[in-house]
């Protein structure tokens, strides 16, 4: 695991393989008015007099602040006009790598643009972090110093907190399988030292947050990237007793005969292919926060742990990375890690649907007839629209046993969602606009 703590004092001072520093895009020219900005954002009005007290035209160019006109500086100007020599111009992702030979006491520097300091928010702080961690790995560095840019309007732990959780993503590996890399697959950042002014406790309040985050983020890529001959749906819920046992908040568990006295008829339509080999599983979390709650939370996961569309079966390549299909319910999952941690003051609830649709002699067939949980009866058109009936069933229950101020599910409705906005972009569909 990687070790993460916050210092102080020079960041160039630091011993370390890589010290990487943020660097804000260059301005246009034209715009005095973004140029002045940035030069507000970038440097504190003493850095902005060193700045232009050190009077290197390479360092203006380059839009350096305080930190870069000393490490620049301690590297005899080099950093500042190789960086220029090479085009490194500050955009978000945009990334420059620099031996120093000795120079300072880390090894290499590095300068990780993140873009128009106006629209710098919290999450370009987590890509700056992780991709401090990807060019850590990329040299097999073990030590690594990452500065934080300037954002008054954050404060110090958020950025701290943040940058610890976007490291800590970025180190994620799933090599469970592997067997000649496995070894050779994990990160090489064994430390990572963020440079910030921070209390020690505070720092360690900070990281601590982060690491509940990303271990909850973390266990739901595992769940996600396990095949679907491993994550069955007994399988989904025992892994979902163990969290609960670790992390500290209740699981229980029903079974296809639990399932079908809670008359949950379409989440037993959809298992019945794939049983008895797959049995289906509704799994419900429970957690309750120290003090009183001010809100009841309800969260459903959809947990399809392998969708062959059913009768109305998908294609070869729509079916390959079809063990996803229960994303929604190890999302749900990873939220329960984390919050149990954070112990915020609610009362939160969660169900996952754990199901496979199959194909076999017992299969629901396109035009069957379906009765619902709430009673509603519902008419089959295509066996692949099977997450909407798992989800009804479960929403259903959610609603009646847990009577709660805020439900949200999470599923991965649908293909034609993905068509209109891209593979990086959720969609979210509510009746409240709040």
């Amino acid at each position: 695991a990687m070790n993460i703590s916050v210092v102080s004092g020079s960041p160039d001072a630091r011993t370390a393989d890589l010290l990487v520093y943020p660097a804000f895009a260059l301005p246009d020219a034209a715009d005095g008015a973004a140029k002045e900005k940035a030069g507000k954002r970038t440097t504190s009005t003493k850095a902005s007099k060193k700045a232009k007290k050190a009077g290197k035209p390479a360092q203006e160019e380059q839009g350096f602040g305080a930190h870069l006109v000393d490490v620049d500086d301690a590297l005899d100007g080099l950093l500042a006009k190789t960086a220029k020599d090479e085009g490194f111009t500050g955009p978000a992702g945009q990334s420059f790598l620099l031996h120093t030979h000795g120079r300072i006491a880390s090894r290499r520097v590095a300068l990780v643009g993140v873009g128009d300091p106006a629209k710098l928010n919290v999450d370009g702080v987590r890509k700056l972090a992780a991709a401090a961690t990807k060019l850590g790995d990329k040299v097999k560095a073990k030590r690594v110093v990452l500065v934080l840019p300037e954002m008054g309007e954050l404060r110090a732990d958020t950025l701290v907190e943040t940058a610890a959780e976007g490291a800590l993503l970025a180190a994620y590996r799933f090599s469970k399988y592997l067997t000649k890399d496995k070894e050779k697959s994990a990160s090489t950042v064994q430390d990572l030292e963020i440079a910030a002014a921070l209390r020690t406790r505070i720092a360690a309040a900070a990281i601590d947050r982060a690491r509940a985050i990303a271990d909850g983020v973390c266990l739901a890529r595992d769940l996600v990237n396990e095949p679907a001959g491993t994550l069955t749906p007994v399988e989904l819920a025992r892994r979902a007793v163990a969290a609960g046992k670790e992390h500290g908040f209740d699981v229980e568990v029903l079974d296809e005969k639990d399932i079908a006295r809670e008359r949950m008829g379409m989440v037993l339509a959809v298992a019945q292919a794939a049983s008895p080999y797959r049995p289906p599983r509704v799994v419900k979390l429970s957690y309750r926060g120290a003090k009183k709650a001010k809100k009841r939370v309800t969260l459903v996961g959809k947990g399809l742990t392998f969708d062959s569309g059913g009768l109305d079966i998908k294609p070869a390549d729509g079916m390959l990375d079809m063990k996803v299909d229960m994303s929604g319910a190890a999302a749900v999952l990873g939220a329960f890690v984390a919050l149990a941690r954070l112990k915020p003051r609610v009362t939160l609830t969660g169900y996952l649907g754990c199901v496979e649709n199959g194909i076999g002699g017992n299969a629901y067939h396109p035009g069957d007839v379906l009765t619902s949980r709430k009673g509603l009866t519902v008419e089959v058109n295509n066996t692949d629209a099977e997450g909407r009936l798992v989800l009804a069933d479960c929403i259903d229950l959610a609603i009646t046993e847990s009577k709660p101020d805020l439900l949200i599910d999470l599923a991965t409705l649908t293909g034609a969602c993905m068509v209109a906005l891209g593979p990086t972009t959720a969609g979210v569909f509510t009746d409240d606009d709040e």
